[in-house]
């Protein structure tokens, strides 16, 4: 497949979250001259035919970040305020037009957008594909089936809001450290910044790399 090849996949980004460690609002954070929610929309473009985002807060604040670029994101307003990733995820599924989703999270700006190929070449036969990073199941920045989204629609309707409550309805492909290392040999895909001394470390590193 040449290089940067759309695929048949749409991608989530969540950015409905309270953001109540960090402070303030993860997607608005900047590393360089970009928000996270710039730098990550811009990778999820890479691969994906379609974008829908996830949101709390007036689409204006979001498409301000996008004047220069041809993204043309969906945005969804979630259906329960503040109500979890796994209500932004069922929010978004109306609007989903593949059978392959990428459920993404605004708050890994490292995200190694080759994951989303490299993904998608391992869910046939399965419902999702779940990477582990030191021992720990990581359920967003990954790959899932359109019909593993109506399956999580099912379990938020019976009052299960929890990707946990989710992931164990479905048939995963587990993929180990040594196989996500191929593509992200660092594994900071999988690295949230989720409190401020996380996002000084990341400007730490940032800064020595493009010092």
């Amino acid at each position: 497949m040449p290089e940067k090849e759309k695929l048949k996949i749409s991608a989530i980004l969540l950015s409905g979250g309270q953001s109540k460690r960090m402070g303030r609002d993860k997607a608005f954070l900047k590393l360089g001259d970009k928000t996270f929610f710039r730098i990550i929309i811009e990778k999820l473009a890479i691969y994906s035919e379609q974008i829908i985002v996830s949101i709390n807060k007036d689409k204006s604040l979001y498409i301000s970040q996008l004047e220069d670029t041809d993204i043309n994101p969906v945005f969804v307003k979630d259906k329960d305020s503040y109500a979890g990733p796994l209500n932004g995820i069922v929010s978004c599924i109306p609007y989903i037009k593949n059978q392959l989703v990428f459920i993404a999270t605004c708050d890994t700006p490292l995200l190694n957008p080759r994951l989303i190929p490299f993904l998608s070449k391992k869910i046939k036969g399965y419902d999702a594909v779940i990477p582990v990073v030191n021992n720990k199941k990581q359920f967003l920045n990954t790959l899932y089936t359109k019909d593993a989204l109506n399956i999580a629609d099912k379990v938020y309707k019976e009052g299960k809001n929890s990707l946990y409550a989710w992931i164990n309805e479905l048939n995963i492909n587990e993929v180990p450290e040594e196989e996500l290392k191929q593509v992200d040999g660092s594994l900071w895909s999988y690295w949230s910044i989720n409190r401020p001394e996380d996002y000084e470390r990341l400007l730490n590193i940032w800064q020595k790399e493009h010092c």
